[in-house]
């Protein structure tokens, strides 16, 4: 368990102050207030810590799911969102264990299936565990009947979890990347 406390406040931070922009962003941006379904920001925190920090970010993760909504905005959801919220972070180990068992095994050297350093995989990733979060969740919700403000469970929410995960996290990455390459790009001169 080396670096156990580090790895999860540092999950747990990514994750909680991603979903603190998005909702900021959905609730005071004038012209996309209310379309935060569209690009859901946290997604990428999922993303980039599994598969990077791997299973012991899970927790930490799962934490900053339930504190947003739990105590930024008490009053968002209707229901209680520890079952969507745990398939949520889920969604990502599903995808990296699909792809696994497709002999495409996540790792750091160009020679693996997989590479962490590359960003077409990390994409790929991204999508499959979109994908899983969108049908997994929203399966939940229509078992038990329930919905997001009254909306029925159907295709178009389906797609807007997907559409949202996809896009979020690509906008996060597509920022990460601009703010990092300097940084980076420092370092490789020293």
């Amino acid at each position: 368990m080396k670096n156990f406390f580090s790895l999860s406040l540092t999950s747990f931070l990514f994750s909680s102050v991603l979903w603190v922009l998005w909702h900021f962003i959905d609730t005071h941006v004038l012209f996309l207030a209310g379309k935060g379904g569209l690009f859901y920001l946290p997604h990428a925190a999922r993303v980039l810590c599994i598969v990077y920090f791997g299973w012991k970010a899970i927790p930490a993760l799962y934490l900053g799911e339930l504190i947003g909504p739990n105590v930024i905005d008490p009053g968002m959801y209707s229901f209680s969102i520890f079952v969507p919220s745990l398939i949520s972070v889920i969604s990502v180990p599903l995808s990296l264990a699909l792809l696994n068992s497709l002999g495409f095994s996540l790792g750091q050297t160009r020679a693996s299936p997989l590479n962490k350093r590359n960003y077409k995989h990390i994409l790929l990733i991204t999508f499959i565990s979109a994908g899983f979060n969108a049908l997994l969740v929203n399966l939940y919700l229509s078992r038990n009947n329930l919905s997001f403000s009254g909306a029925i469970t159907d295709i178009e929410q389906v797609s807007a979890f997907l559409i949202g995960d996809i896009l979020g996290a690509t906008i996060v990455f597509i920022l990460l990347a601009y703010i990092l390459k300097p940084v980076l790009r420092q370092a490789r001169n020293q």
